[in-house]
């Protein structure tokens, strides 16, 4: 009876070893870091209005080693069940002039529903679609997040529409 325990116990114990961490020792900074999606904590950032009118968006904040390459602010009712896209790539397209390659690009981005303001019963999710596939990036009335190319997608999973207001920062290494 003891020696399956044994096996068992050597089998789990080559298990860890062989299948150890996959460091795959790139640099992060490195040009292939910089198309993550998903990048910041998924924790939304908390409004913090003054029970008045809802606060702007924070600024967003692009990793030191990346240089500005546009910035600007959008806003968008979005009814319920439907959802608003921005291609992250033809915004930059349009502001620079020039295509980005995707191995060198962050587009970080604030957002903060305005109406209604608070925004309680607001269902606000943020979906990246790259390569025929889609996964939630972040959710919540207010927060930042970082995301390479692809669709960026808000969509309203709630009841009401809501009007949300986006600022965004675009960046890569130069």
């Amino acid at each position: 009876m003891r020696w399956p325990a044994l096996i068992a116990l050597l089998l789990v114990l080559a298990l860890a070893v062989g299948c150890g961490d996959d460091d795959d020792s790139t640099p992060s900074g490195s040009p292939d870091n910089l198309t993550p999606v998903g990048t910041k904590d998924e924790t939304p950032t908390p409004a913090s209005g003054d029970g008045g009118d809802a606060p702007d968006p924070a600024d967003p904040t692009l990793d030191e080693q990346l240089t500005e390459l546009t910035s600007g602010e959008l806003e968008q009712t979005i009814e319920p069940g439907d959802s608003w896209e921005l291609d992250v790539v033809a915004i930059t397209e349009e502001a620079t002039d020039e295509e980005p390659v995707c191995t060198n690009f962050a587009f970080d981005f604030t957002w903060q529903v305005q109406d209604p303001y608070p925004p309680d019963g607001v269902d606000l999710r943020w979906n990246l679609t790259r390569e025929a596939s889609t996964i939630e990036v972040s959710s919540g009335p207010a927060g930042e997040q970082t995301v390479g190319c692809g669709l960026l997608d808000a969509a309203n999973h709630g009841s009401a529409p809501f009007t949300v207001a986006l600022l965004y920062r675009v960046g890569a290494i130069q």
